[in-house]
Formats: C-alpha cells, sequence, structure tokens
C-alpha cells in the first residue's frame, strides 16, 4: 500500500514521543540502580560521596519550597559530619523533609507523602544495608518528583489566583526572555552585534527632517522606517553557518536579502512585513484619490449609492488581497482602474461626459501613478513614512532625574505554606512596582499627525491602524533588546530611562556557546 510523504511523517512524529519516553525511563531506571548498588556497599566512605551527591540534588530541587533559612536546607547545603551508620542519618534527614513538604503541599498530596513517612518509619535496628540502601534511593527519587508536581501546583495555583493584569506580565516576560534567547542561541553576540551595527550604518539621515536632534539610542528607528522605504520586501533570513569542507564559492553564492532586518527583528519581521504592505496599500490609495474629483456624496460612505465610499471600496479590495482573504485572488490594477473609472461615470452629468477616451486616459493614468518610481507614489509615500518616524520618535525630551532598574529579569518570589490557617493570602508578585520590568512596555503616542494627501476618512482611520501596529512592533522590540540599542552590545550597561520612556532593560539570557 502506498503511503503519502505527509502521512509517513505524522507516523514518525507519533513514534517519537514513545521512543523518548522508552530512552528516558532507561537512562533514569539505571541511574537509580546506581545510586542503590553504591549505597548498599558496605564502606561509609563509599556511601557518603555519593550521599553528598544525592542531597545537592535535593538543595537544588527544594530551594524553590522552602524559605532561604530553612533548616532543612541548611542541613541539605552543609558537609556530611562523618558517621558510622550514614544510611540511618540521611533516613532521619529525608523524615524530616517529608514532614516540610507536608505543611506546604495541597490536600490532595498528603496521603501520599503520609506513605513515604511511614515506610521511613518503618525499618529497625536488624535492616540489612541493602534494605535501607534501597529505601534511602527510592525516597529520594519519590522527593524529587513530589518537589517538581509541587513546583507545578504552585504554578497553577498562582496563575489561577492571578487578575488579568498580572498574568499579562507573566506572559510578556516569558515571551520577551524566550524571544531573545532563541535568537542568540542563532546568532551569538559575535554575529549579532556586527550585524546590528552595518545595518546602522546605512541609515540615510537626509530622508527625515529633525533626525540630528534625535537620541542616538533612538535612531534605529529612522532605520527601520527607511527599511519600509526599500523597494523590497523586508525580511529577517536565518544565519548561514558554514559546514566544515563547504567551499566558500558555495556560499558565496547563496542569495542574499536585498532588504534584510539584523537578528533582533527575526520574530517580529513577520508582522513589519505586514506593516509595510499596508504601507504601501495606504500610498496606493492615496494615490488613487488625488486622480478624481469626487464631490462630496463619494467622499463619505453616508450618501454613496451602494453605501461604500470611492476609497472604502478601494481599501477593502487593497486589504483582502494584504490578508490574503479566501476567494479574494491577487488584486490586480485592472480592479483599481475599474473602480476609479466606475466613480467617474457615477460623477458624469451633461456638462462634464465620461467619454471613451476619457476612460481610457484614466486606465493609463492609473497604471502610471501606481508605479513605485511615479513622482506622485513617491511624494505621498515620503509624507508617509516621515510621518511614520515623527510619530515613533517623539521630540527629546529633557533628561529626567535617573532611578534605578532592575540588572536582572523580574523574578517571581513565591512563599506559601499553612502557617496562617483560615486566611488565604493572594501572592504578591511585585508586578505593579513601577519598577517592574514587565508592565506598561508600551508607549503611549497620541494620533497619528495630519498627513496632506491622507485627509480622507477612511486613511485617517487606516493611517492610525498601520501606524499603531508597527509601534507595538517598535517597542516590544525595544524593550527586548535595549542593552544592543543604547550599547551596541548585548548585556552592555545602558543609562537609566526617562519618565518619558518606561522601558527599562532586559536582561539577557544566558549567553549559549558560540557557535
Amino acid at each position: 500500500m502506498m503511503t503519502s510523504p505527509r502521512a509517513q511523517a505524522r507516523t514518525q512524529e507519533g513514534d517519537l514521543p514513545k521512543l523518548e519516553g522508552r530512552v528516558h525511563d532507561f537512562v533514569h531506571k539505571a541511574f537509580w540502580d546506581e545510586v542503590q548498588r553504591t549505597l548498599s556497599e558496605l564502606e561509609p566512605s563509599v556511601q557518603l560521596p555519593r550521599l553528598r551527591l544525592l542531597y545537592q540534588d535535593l538543595l537544588a530541587a527544594l530551594k524553590p519550597l522552602l524559605p532561604r533559612t530553612h533548616p532543612i536546607l541548611v542541613t541539605l547545603s552543609a558537609p556530611l559530619s562523618p558517621t558510622s551508620a550514614p544510611l540511618r542519618s540521611a533516613i532521619m534527614h529525608l523524615r524530616e523533609i517529608l514532614v516540610a513538604l507536608r505543611e506546604r503541599c495541597a490536600p490532595a498530596r498528603d496521603a501520599y507523602i503520609d506513605q513515604l513517612i511511614l515506610k521511613v518509619d518503618e525499618p529497625n535496628q536488624l535492616a540489612s544495608t541493602a534494605e535501607l540502601a534501597k529505601l534511602v534511593a527510592e525516597t529520594i527519587r519519590a522527593i524529587l518528583e513530589l518537589a517538581e508536581a509541587m513546583k507545578e501546583d504552585l504554578s497553577q495555583f498562582v496563575l489561577g489566583e492571578m487578575d488579568e493584569k498580572d498574568l499579562k506580565a507573566v506572559i510578556t516576560q516569558q515571551a520577551m526572555l524566550r524571544e531573545k534567547s532563541l535568537v542568540l542561541e542563532l546568532w551569538p553576540p559575535s554575529r549579532l552585534e556586527p550585524a546590528w551595527k552595518d545595518w546602522l550604518d546605512e541609515l540615510q539621515p537626509s530622508l527625515f527632517p529633525g533626525f540630528e536632534s534625535t537620541q542616538p539610542t533612538r535612531r534605529w528607528i529612522y532605520r527601520l522606517v527607511q527599511a519600509f522605504n526599500a523597494g523590497g520586501a523586508v525580511d529577517c533570513p536565518l544565519p548561514i553557518i558554514r559546514i566544515s569542507g563547504t567551499p566558500h564559492e558555495e556560499l558565496d553564492g547563496v542569495e542574499q536579502s536585498a532588504n534584510a532586518l539584523p537578528p533582533p527583528f527575526f520574530v517580529t519581521c513577520p508582522s513589519l512585513l505586514v506593516a509595510q504592505n499596508y504601507l504601501q496599500a495606504l500610498v496606493i490609495a492615496a494615490s488613487l484619490r488625488s486622480l478624481v474629483r469626487l464631490p462630496p456624496r463619494f467622499t463619505t460612505s453616508k450618501d454613496a449609492d451602494d453605501g461604500l465610499s470611492f476609497l472604502e471600496r478601494v481599501w477593502t479590495l487593497l486589504k483582502a488581497s494584504i490578508e490574503d482573504e479566501p476567494g479574494a485572488g491577487q488584486t490586480k490594477i485592472v480592479n483599481l482602474e475599474d473602480e476609479v473609472v466606475r466613480v467617474r461615470r457615477a460623477c458624469a452629468d451633461a456638462e462634464h461626459p465620461c467619454t471613451p477616451d476619457e476612460e481610457k486616459r484614466l486606465r493609463t493614468a492609473v497604471d502610471r501613478t501606481l508605479q513605485p518610481r511615479d513622482p506622485v507614489f513617491l511624494l505621498l509615500q515620503k509624507r508617509l513614512l516621515q510621518a511614520l518616524a515623527t510619530w515613533l520618535v517623539p521630540p527629546s525630551a529633557s533628561p529626567a532625574t535617573p532611578h534605578s532598574r532592575p540588572s536582572t529579569p523580574t523574578s517571581i518570589h513565591m512563599h506559601t505554606g499553612r502557617d496562617l490557617p483560615g486566611r488565604r493570602h493572594r501572592p504578591h508578585l511585585g508586578l505593579d512596582s513601577p519598577q517592574s520590568a514587565f508592565v506598561g512596555w508600551e508607549r503611549e503616542r497620541g494620533p497619528p499627525p495630519a498627513i496632506k494627501g491622507f485627509e480622507d476618512e477612511v486613511l485617517i482611520r487606516e493611517v492610525g491602524a498601520t501606524f499603531r501596529r508597527i509601534g507595538k512592533a517598535v517597542d516590544w522590540t525595544e524593550r527586548i533588546w535595549q542593552d544592543l540599542m543604547e550599547t551596541g552590545e548585548i548585556g552592555g550597561s545602558s543609562r537609566p530611562p526617562s519618565r518619558e520612556s518606561p522601558h527599562r532593560e532586559l536582561s539577557k539570557s544566558p549567553t549559549p556557546a558560540r557557535r
């Protein structure tokens, strides 16, 4: 029987988790068998080093669940005392751990912990070394698994107790940290930092009036707007890694993107590409609007014959093409020509008839105006992008009094327990503090400025929507990569933000091994 490659891929994907599970179980069983075998040795000098390692594992697992000064953590972090019966001492410590966890676990786990406590209470003075070793190994393994389950319980409790604002901040924190970590895995700092600098060096200040008065740390935004003005689509291709033995000539033949963005835009690039398409659609709509002189009843939807204004109909065609709506197909120039001719016919009267010659002239004018090198198209595009840059980069304010910022990502500390019977405290995450790194990452901006040639109500509405789309991507990227944007380096020391800038530095995640 023939099967498609896709069906085969699905079969392989289904088999992979089963294989991973079998490997996981095999490795864990081998590890714990070795632990039990080592602890079964009669010599304390052999048992103690293994117990020391197991205590370190317990310490790492229990730190998030117990207060910093808890006696259990002190015991686990201290050197093991020399003793002739290390396994019996370990059993006493394990019982103390289980009692401490029972005080802090969810009620549903009480019965399971009681069973574990009962087991460590069972061995008598006549128990063999092998029996004690088995008990210690199984109990430590159970405690490690229990600690992970309690952490999961704690996470679910915290998320369940959060209001929408706190939950959004936690999700934002994780998303930002994971995005930066992902990009640094693909582009280590040794490649990312030069790519950022080279991209910035291509900025053409003459395109933006008032550029010189802008803070250097915000000039990257002008460079991004300049990329929107380029002829090609914005792109952020994956890095090219030379495999050992590959000739240099092959790499030289790889096609490079003509309008490539640097690695910090790797995740936001798809949304920036959509925004670039919307900017082009706005210029097209404004260009078509400049070709026809419409009476008032065709400039608004209220009095139009079909309930839609001329620009509303044009924008519907352009938007359907951008968003690839079902049945939209590819919007062609002929579709836009038809709209211009249609509205011209509707405006015709005895004094100003719409003749075939005039229709032909209009179609030619539409085709000419929508060319990227047409003077009208270029003028409207320039006005739109200059307005975008002005809106994204407000005039520099006087420096405000600097205030401290966290040097590490805002961490979430939870201390739960049953020390307050009958009183259920709501977890405080510190996210309402002005110092929180993940609250209010979006800048507050007013409506876009009036743009000559874009005065129609449809264009005003869509300019605002497109600008806000770009603004979110800009603020998100700036929040994550503020160290790079202010110092040119990953993890560089950046200046405190002014009160006009609520952003704070997002500390980099651990730098991956350089490739």
